[in-house]
């Protein structure tokens, strides 16, 4: 029989003897036993895509492969099937099953034509075992499959994520439907699905671009903002096509060494150790018959885009160690956070490989461009919560809904996940209200802090009753002082005691203290203390309008240039009536703003010197933050943002939970006194991380930098400035020009924001075609590494006024109470140790924007590597500023 099917399928003694001597259990084997063998063998073929028997079934053959490949599946049920591991020529497989009596515990399916060497049960146990040299090498195969097969367990199988079974930070919902691919898995109910799946454009497109793909095996690429459930759809495309019975497997580029990657995704050459095999095999032999998606694709090694071309080009790959073709049946999909323009643009991925995809491509709108979906949406996530929390949530308040479709979501799917998730665990009856909805993307935790409450003393202060009250009572009785002297006091600058307070004193350790005590200047203004007294008596609860939220960044930034407008221009620095009325003008529009509205709304939103406030305060070495996992997990009221029964809540309307900033916190201590979880962190950090982490950058808040990177000019060297303006006007004298000061100087003070914004634009144009980024990504982002330059050169100005002027205050006391006046030299330091100073604090400002900078570049190239070609013109930028200040000063 043997020589027969020998015949039948081209095969004779001398084939199946060379063929069994490739095998590592012939291997030594003498001649006249080979002979022997193959004398009781027989002889099968296999058509590929056919199984030579099913996990399961009767073991009742020892197989050795002649010629062709097979791979070895493990069937999970409805949790689907595993690639195991590939079998080639002289490759064995069956005994197992023999020496145990079991059934298969594996699959065998061949991969192509394959001609396999047989042997019965009785041969198996009666002629192969009884030769001594098989039965060693068996027994070491035995041992070392036993070595491995726990070990392949969890790192080879662990790793495969059958396309139906659910993981966890799946959504299950693809933009508008909830599991949907449960729906699809069930008969009779695709349907359904369908139809609930196609009730806006964007539901009905990418109904349409899910079918498509499912229709045929080539490559695609899903791109879209993070959040807008592109892994989803790429699933779900598997799941509709005819691959779903195979395994799918996603890979975070990120994660991943791209040298491990490449020998992770070729694989190694195999021996003929079934059981080693599977810690051989790579993604895309794991995958054989399925899907293996690359999430992240854009941070893909070239050298790894050009093999993956490759293979998809051919049909094949090569193991990293071997030049044997294998075929490719694994589907391959490419998930990136950027449109395929930009991918363009940047290079990122090779031209090849963009042809390739262009072919099969869906851009996922984020959410904001489908609000029509927000509602089911919401009402999915209701359902879902409420099972999870036992609360049966029915509905939301109709300010509540129109609170939600007025955001623009910039978290997208993930963010609304989290925004209902926190609502519903909120919720204390069967309506979501508006104040259960925080908006807004959380802070990622940070390194390299210290929580300062952790001090007992400081813990005290800042939870007695006394925090921050007496502190603006007394800076308040100082400015209540100062404003009385400067209306009614002597019009000589250097003999009235409000310009004093207020220039020489108050303005310099307003900008000292955003380095250290970041925005908390802001908790003690007495500027806002008769708005907020106001709303004690009147209690507004009229909410600002919509419109003052969406550009308060341009408003603050307008009334802030105005305001150092008419400081410098109109030299209010010796000019104590215009102090007083610039004072006396943003207190009144704190007054008016606190009648009507309710909570700081002139401080959050409105407030010139809340402006300047906001953006020194972000380079500070303290911040304040949440313990996000604790407001999730065990926070139940919230009263640190909505307030009790003993506070008002937070008066900026920003919950800890959503702060990743000093911009809009003003330290007032108001959540450390109301949170009972001690989740609320008062941090010494070493790094402003906010600077280049922002998750909210702001175009305004760039402008602003900017622009008070030009204004330090004039505002550093007003004397010069106003000797300047003269010049200017008697110039323009000669030629019949009579031109007023106040024009003059205000023409040199916008003329100087305006150049400044252009050589910005110009910088920032450059920079993005260097990196090969959008210029509206950098516009806003690069603006942040300027602040601690211009901080600086901030400082280092005002501690020479501090230094020249402050002693002012004590020859103004000892003329007042009719003592006799200090004579000589009033500096508190000498001019030279004011300048050593001065320099070294720009040149720390000017260190400090070059790291920022630098992180700020690296994060938009987004894990590209940077070179160093790339921050050359914003170093110069910078490097040119500071000089320019050194000089200034």
């Amino acid at each position: 029989m043997a020589r027969i099917n020998a015949a039948k399928y081209g095969m004779n003694k001398g084939h199946i003897q060379q063929s069994l001597q490739r095998s590592i259990l012939f291997r030594d084997v003498d001649a006249s036993d080979l002979a022997a063998f193959s004398e009781v063998c027989r002889v099968q073929t296999v058509p590929a895509g056919r199984y030579v028997y099913r996990q399961g079934e009767a073991s009742e053959v020892f197989y050795i492969i002649a010629c062709g490949e097979a791979e070895m599946i493990l069937e999970r049920g409805e949790k689907g099937t595993c690639i195991v591991g590939r079998i080639g020529p002289g490759g064995h497989f069956g005994e197992t099953g023999l020496l145990a009596g079991k059934p298969h515990s594996l699959s065998l399916r061949a991969l192509s034509d394959l001609t396999l060497i047989c042997f019965d049960r009785r041969t198996f146990r009666n002629v192969l075992l009884a030769n001594s040299r098989i039965h060693r090498q068996l027994d070491a195969i035995l041992a070392e499959r036993l070595r491995v097969a726990f070990l392949d367990q969890a790192d080879t199988l662990s790793s495969l994520r059958p396309a139906t079974e659910p993981t966890s930070g799946f959504d299950e919902v693809i933009l508008m439907k909830e599991k949907v691919p449960n729906l699809i898995r069930a008969k009779g109910q695709a349907a359904e699905w369908q139809k609930a799946i196609c009730e806006s454009p964007t539901a009905r497109r990418t109904h349409i671009i899910i079918n498509r793909f499912a229709a045929n095996s080539e490559p695609f690429m899903v791109t879209g903002e993070a959040g807008t459930g592109k892994a989803i759809i790429a699933r779900q495309v598997h799941n509709q096509s005819g691959r779903r019975d195979g395994p799918y497997m996603e890979i975070d580029v990120r994660q991943h060494d791209p040298i491990d990657l490449y020998k992770d995704l070729f694989g190694n050459e195999q021996t003929p150790f079934p059981f080693v095999q599977s810690r051989q095999a790579g993604y895309l032999e794991q995958t054989c018959g399925g899907t293996l998606v690359f999430s992240h694709a854009e941070r893909l090694a070239a050298n790894l885009q050009h093999r993956i071309l490759q293979a998809i080009d051919s049909g094949s790959f090569t193991h990293t160690d071997s030049d044997r073709p294998i075929v490719l049946q694994s589907r391959i999909v490419f998930v990136c956070n950027q449109d395929l323009d930009h991918l363009k643009e940047n290079g990122k991925l090779l031209p090849g490989l963009l042809a390739l995809f262009a072919r099969q491509h869906f851009w996922v709108p984020p959410l904001r461009e489908h609000k029509r979906d927000l509602p089911r949406l919401i009402e999915h996530y209701l359902e879902r919560f409420g099972k999870e929390f036992g609360k049966k949530i029915k509905k939301l308040s109709p300010e509540t809904l129109g609170l939600l479709m007025n955001y623009d979501w910039p978290g997208n799917l993930t963010e609304l996940s989290s925004v209902i998730r926190r609502a519903v665990m909120l919720a204390k009856t069967d309506e979501i209200i508006a104040n259960q909805i925080l908006l807004g993307l959380p802070k990622t935790e940070g390194k390299w802090e210290f929580n300062i409450l952790r001090i007992g003393w400081i813990s005290r202060i800042l939870r007695s009753p006394f925090f921050p009250r007496v502190p603006r009572m007394i800076v308040g009785a100082i400015l209540l002082l100062a404003v009385v002297t400067l209306f009614f006091g002597p019009q000589e600058a250097e003999r009235n005691l409000g310009i004093t307070l207020s220039w020489s004193i108050g303005w310099p350790l307003l900008f000292f203290s955003f380095f250290f005590l970041a925005r908390t200047w802001c908790n003690v203004c007495t500027l806002a203390m008769p708005g907020l007294l106001a709303q004690h008596l009147l209690k507004p609860q009229r909410k600002l309008p919509e419109i003052i939220k969406r550009f308060s960044g341009w408003i603050m930034a307008v009334f802030c240039i105005l305001v150092l407008w008419v400081e410098v221009v109109w030299n209010s620095y010796q000019n104590p009536v215009l102090t007083g009325w610039i004072i006396l003008v943003i207190t009144l529009g704190s007054l008016l703003t606190s009648i009507i509205y309710s909570r700081r709304a002139w401080c959050r939103y409105l407030c010139p010197l809340g402006a300047i406030n906001a953006i020194f305060a972000m380079p500070s070495i303290i911040e304040l933050r949440s313990n996000r996992h604790v407001c999730l997990n065990r926070c139940e009221t919230h009263t640190c943002f909505a307030g009790g029964e003993e506070n008002t809540g937070c008066p900026m309307f920003r919950h800890p939970y959503l702060v990743d900033n000093n911009r809009d916190c003003i330290f007032c201590a108001a959540c450390i006194k109301s949170c009972t979880h001690r989740a609320v962190h008062l941090n010494l950090r070493l790094a402003p991380q906010e600077l280049w982490t922002l998750q909210t950058p702001r175009w305004e808040d760039s402008f602003l930098i900017v622009s008070l990177g030009a204004i330090f000019f004039p505002f550093a060297l007003h004397q010069s400035y106003t000797e300047l303006i003269t010049a200017i006007q008697e110039l323009s004298g000669r030629y019949g020009l009579h031109l007023p000061g106040p024009v003059v100087g205000s023409l040199i003070f916008f003329s100087m924001i305006l150049i400044f914004q252009v050589v910005y634009h110009l910088m920032v144009t450059v920079e993005a075609r260097t990196l090969k980024v959008n210029k509206k990504l950098l516009l806003p982002l690069l603006g942040y590494g300027f602040i601690p330059l211009i901080l600086g050169g901030y400082l280092a100005a005002h501690l020479e006024f501090f230094v020249r002027d402050s002693w002012n205050l004590v020859l103004i006391v000892q003329e007042a109470l009719k003592l006799p006046v200090s004579t000589g030299d009033t500096r508190l330091i000498s001019r030279d140790s004011t300048a050593v100073l001065q320099t070294l604090t720009v040149i720390g400002g000017l260190l400090a924007s070059m790291y920022a900078t630098y992180r700020i570049v690296n994060r938009v190239l987004e894990g590209d590597n940077l070179e160093s070609r790339m921050v050359v013109l914003p170093f110069g930028f910078l490097i040119t500023m500071a000089a320019l200040f050194i000089v200034m000063l």
